[in-house]
């Protein structure tokens, strides 16, 4: 290990589990109550360092600006502990 990195070991998780622990992590902000669903997405993203994204679905009268902020900070948080298992 080079001095000063440490090494990230994520779970892998099912694409349902990550769907219900991103659901519930977006709901928990102030303002999410209008978003219905989630999709995740299997998507290599070298930036990001994850294989996965997350699509919102919600009813109208959202605050979108409010969603995306709650979406963005979700996966931001998620993605450090959390990778899409390869599905059969």
């Amino acid at each position: 290990m080079i001095q000063g990195t440490r090494a990230v070991t994520k779970t892998l998780v099912a694409r349902h589990e990550l769907e219900r622990i991103a659901l519930q992590e977006i709901r928990s902000f102030p303002g999410c109550e209008y978003v219905t669903d989630i999709e995740i997405a299997y998507r290599v993203d070298r930036v990001l360092h994850t294989n996965w994204t997350i699509h919102v679905f919600t009813r109208e009268g959202g605050d979108m600006m409010r969603i995306q902020y709650a979406v963005t900070t979700t996966r931001n948080r998620l993605r450090h502990q959390y990778d899409l298992r390869p599905e059969s």
